[in-house]
């Protein structure tokens, strides 16, 4: 019974730290100032392309490494730049953003920042299991929906070596950032308030269906990872007390 309850509670705090995070991200997106800022970006990148590019992947790679789940920037840039130039441009941005949340978790994250991400549950799980195969394991975790926060560092403070972090967190982007590219490229000047979404929807809902079925899709999909790295967690438990 006690078990049972401490799984309960842990899975508890992970959808309430989840829900946290997606509403603190809901409120800055939709924030009327910081929206503003977002569209004013996204019309002097299309003014500016070089210079917009260099000052979008500095913005990023900012984002990446406080955690502040605001996505506006990156869907802007899909909308400028179009689908494979944006692709590019996120992959770049987030895998330097990951390689600098490493640095930080090594040598800069205070210690009581470090205790309060190695103690949110899916990364202590994964702790435990990442020996066995750091780089299945890892991507599992950078798949789980856990808040962007507890991703970029809890892997980077475990005992993995940095050619492993990496290669999770590219094989990692591999899914999320086509996804996001693809959704900025197709609703980014609705979400930045150019167009009217009620207007596209009266005219043409597929455009807003399709254009945000993949994101959709990786919404399914990650809640179907993190169980596999969770059932695979308890059935190593199992077989360890049989043996």
């Amino acid at each position: 019974m006690g078990k049972l309850l401490n799984k309960l509670k842990d899975k508890a705090l992970g959808f309430g730290a989840l829900v946290g995070v997606l509403v603190v991200g809901s409120a800055i997106s939709s924030n009327p100032i910081l929206k503003s800022k977002a569209a004013l970006f996204a019309s002097f990148m299309r003014s500016n392309p070089v210079l917009g590019g260099v000052m979008h992947a500095t913005l990023s790679i900012a984002i990446t490494v406080s955690g502040i789940p605001f996505a506006l920037v990156d869907l802007g840039a899909a909308w400028v730049y179009g689908f494979k130039a944006s692709m590019c441009m996120l992959l770049f941005a987030k895998t330097l953003g990951s390689i600098c949340c490493f640095m930080v978790a090594r040598s800069v994250l205070p210690t009581t920042r470090k205790n309060s991400v190695l103690a949110h549950p899916t990364v202590a799980r994964v702790d435990r299991i990442l020996v066995s195969s750091p780089i299945y394991y890892g991507t599992l975790f950078r798949l789980a929906l856990v808040p962007a926060f507890v991703k970029n560092y809890g892997l980077a403070l475990l005992n993995i070596r940095f050619r492993d972090y990496i290669t999770c967190c590219l094989i990692g982007s591999c899914f999320g950032v086509p996804a996001q590219a693809y959704l900025g490229s197709q609703l980014g000047d609705i979400y930045l308030g150019f167009r009217d979404a009620e207007e596209v929807a009266k005219t043409d809902p597929m455009i807003i269906w399709g254009g945000a079925a993949p994101a959709l899709a990786m919404l399914v999909l990650m809640p179907t990872v993190a169980k596999v790295l969770l059932g695979s967690d308890e059935n190593e438990h199992k077989q360890e007390k049989n043996e």
